[in-house]
């Protein structure tokens, strides 16, 4: 019987469990920089049996839609505070992996560039920028990255067929609609030592997209929900499309597949993991409400997340509960 808890392999890493936190926005900071908060916060993450921690976004460009609620790549400081951050999460034999996107396309002096409007020049200004960032948290002593390429970011649009109507190498079939992040693979793979994860959301064709990014580098996916409409269809058993595709994905590749959320408690995890090819779960706003949950489901004082899903930390940008706020 697998569990939760189990120690096991993740490709190249060893985790101490199965649960993956996944990042979102980062509220605290000080003038760009990571707080004493954005530190404790990560040490209780990795003090408390999470196997696998994904920082809050990081962000490739200035002035992309969500640069004011994210860390930025390019501050000064970054590989130096982000290094003790590494550190922080390896003490406690926990891997870290960082999130690296962006929404909106401001390269080669223009802004919101749309995808079928991107040159030759700007797809290489794109791949380069990301390959240097890539070598930055490399250096700051990351194990991984995690390229964003689902929900709403950029990538997404990229590779969705109805949004990339190009007509040359980087549009048309699912091979060229990937093959500017399959480039951007095979150089972080030639020149670092990082593992690359790559967040996808569960489209038509991801069965697809996901054996393409296997066969070029990859060695992990997230599975996730596109940003509209919620991934769920009712049906006499009420089964959730993201759980089906997760689990025919992870039963067709040979890396290891997370799920993108939407269980929250112990028993239904462990049911999962025992009944399916799925063997990693992520959570975001469970480890929000209360970052060390985990240890209370292992001493089985608690077996069930008590975060009530309101969504504000979403809708609000912001890394801290504020239901938590209110009650104080």
């Amino acid at each position: 019987m697998k569990d939760i808890f189990d120690e096991c392999r993740f490709r190249d890493l060893t985790l101490k469990s199965r649960i993956v936190r996944t990042g979102l926005w980062e509220s605290q900071k000080e003038m760009g920089n990571l707080s004493p908060e954005i530190f404790l916060r990560y040490e209780r993450l990795a003090k408390n049996h999470v196997g696998l921690i994904v920082t809050e976004l990081i962000s490739l460009y200035a002035h992309d839609r969500f640069s004011d609620y994210s860390h930025s790549i390019n501050n000064p400081k970054f590989i130096k505070e982000f290094k003790y951050l590494a550190e922080i999460t390896h003490e406690n034999d926990v891997p870290i992996f960082a999130q690296l996107g962006f929404v909106n396309c401001n390269v080669n002096g223009k802004q919101n560039v749309d995808v079928n409007d991107l040159t030759l020049e700007d797809i290489r200004q794109i791949q380069s920028d990301y390959i240097v960032a890539a070598k930055k948290i490399s250096f700051a002593g990351f194990d991984g990255i995690q390229i964003a390429m689902g929900n709403n970011y950029y990538f997404s649009k990229l590779i969705d067929l109805k949004e990339n109507r190009r007509h040359d190498d980087y549009g048309g079939n699912t091979f060229k609609r990937l093959k500017m992040i399959l480039e951007i693979i095979k150089v972080i793979k030639d020149t670092t030592d990082l593992h690359i994860n790559c967040r996808v959301n569960a489209s038509d064709d991801v069965l697809e997209i996901a054996k393409l990014l296997e066969k070029y580098g990859a060695d992990s996916l997230q599975i996730t929900k596109p940003s509209s409409p919620q991934y769920f269809r009712k049906d006499s058993k009420d089964k959730n499309i993201l759980f089906e595709i997760t689990d025919e994905i992870a039963g067709s590749v040979n890396i290891p597949v997370i799920l993108g959320g939407g269980l929250s408690d112990i028993n239904s995890i462990n049911d999962l993991i025992n009944s399916t090819a799925i063997e990693f779960v992520s959570m975001q706003r469970p480890f929000v409400f209360n970052p060390t949950f985990l240890s209370e489901w292992k001493n089985g004082s608690e077996v069930e997340s008590l975060c009530r899903t309101c969504n504000n930390c979403y809708w609000k940008k912001t890394s801290t509960c504020h239901i938590i706020a209110e009650e104080e």
